[in-house]
């Protein structure tokens, strides 16, 4: 067997320089300097079931994005109803790495169980709860150190831009602007909920959530009015009842509000599952508003939001001239 590859005449000084070495130790050393060189052409070998191989595609600022990262990319734009070719995956990516990295370069970092509100964001966006926006996720195949890495990336420019506008506030004379636009406080409804929870734990099977969830239609049937409906919830185990809240029609999804909106007052709306387990929504109250204050309040953090908002996109325009991107 012959020294393996045209490496032989490089490494051959090096070889006698060292001393004595068995043909099939100088194979070993060559080979082992073919996978380094693999690596530096930019392949990983990343177990996941079976093995998977990927290529960099680019490099944002000294950060690689491999093509598995640009193909997670383009089956999570598809679930946030964004423009998913490749093209706009690596966009999509690229803007990742540069709202991280401007973060964490001002000392903000999130921790994966922090994600709740980059998630309820785009919920909103979608006009969709949370829960059914991480299903659609998870759904398509997005996998979860994927999906989480981009809210986090999200979160965090987020918090940075709104920190960075903390002095803004939106003008009276805009306040009554939109005021005027809405029509006022009759055509806002204020819901005041409480939330039923059927309490789940972290290994209950499929058996125990039927059964719960038949425990939660049971109690539904017999909920006509919150005062002894509530009452009779506190007093069954493993059931908690949270406090009660008023929510602006102006501030919660379209199929919330469609739900809220048929449910009588004084009654559960059908059980569904959430993180905490199977929850039910006591409509205590419906009806417009006693005064303007909070659809006035409502205004003005949206116009402060249009602003944040502004502001990100403007930033990121900033930071993309800068960056130095290396496309493979």
């Amino acid at each position: 067997m012959r020294f393996c590859g045209s490496a032989e005449s490089k490494l051959l000084g090096y070889v006698k320089a060292e001393g004595a070495i068995s043909v099939r130790e100088r194979c070993l050393f060559v080979l082992r300097l073919g996978m380094l060189a693999v690596f530096a052409a930019g392949i990983v070998i990343m177990p996941h079931g079976a093995a998977r191989a990927q290529a960099i595609a680019l490099v944002v600022n000294g950060d690689p994005v491999t093509t598995i990262d640009v193909e997670q990319r383009m089956k999570l734009l598809r679930v946030l109803h964004q423009p998913a070719s490749r093209e706009a995956a690596l966009e999509s990516m690229i803007i990742d790495r540069l709202k991280y990295r401007e973060a964490s370069h001002y000392g903000i970092s999130v921790n994966d169980n922090e994600i709740g509100e980059a998630v309820n964001l785009d919920a909103g966006k979608l006009k969709i709860p949370a829960q059914q926006l991480l299903n659609e996720i998870q759904t398509a195949g997005v996998e979860k150190d994927h999906f989480v890495a981009y809210f986090k990336a999200e979160l965090g420019f987020y918090v940075l831009v709104k920190a960075l506008n903390k002095g803004v506030e939106a003008s009276e004379v805009a306040v009554r602007a939109e005021l005027a636009k809405t029509g006022g406080k009759n055509s806002i409804t204020l819901y005041t909920v409480r939330q039923v929870v059927f309490t789940l734990g972290a290994s209950d099977g499929p058996a125990v959530v039927a059964a719960r969830v038949k425990e939660a239609e049971a109690l539904r049937g017999r909920f006509t009015n919150c005062h002894d409906g509530l009452a009779y919830a506190k007093s069954m185990p493993g059931v908690a009842v949270r406090e009660e809240f008023s929510r602006s029609s102006t501030t919660i999804p379209a199929p919330l509000k469609e739900l809220l909106d048929k449910t009588p007052i004084g009654h559960l709306t059908p059980p569904s599952r959430t993180p905490s387990g199977i929850e039910l929504i006591a409509i205590c109250d419906r009806g417009p508003p006693k005064d303007d204050t909070d659809i006035r309040k409502t205004i003005s953090d949206r116009i402060v939001q249009a602003h944040i908002d502004q502001d990100m996109a403007t930033r990121i325009k900033e930071l993309r001239s800068r960056a130095i991107i290396e496309k493979r």
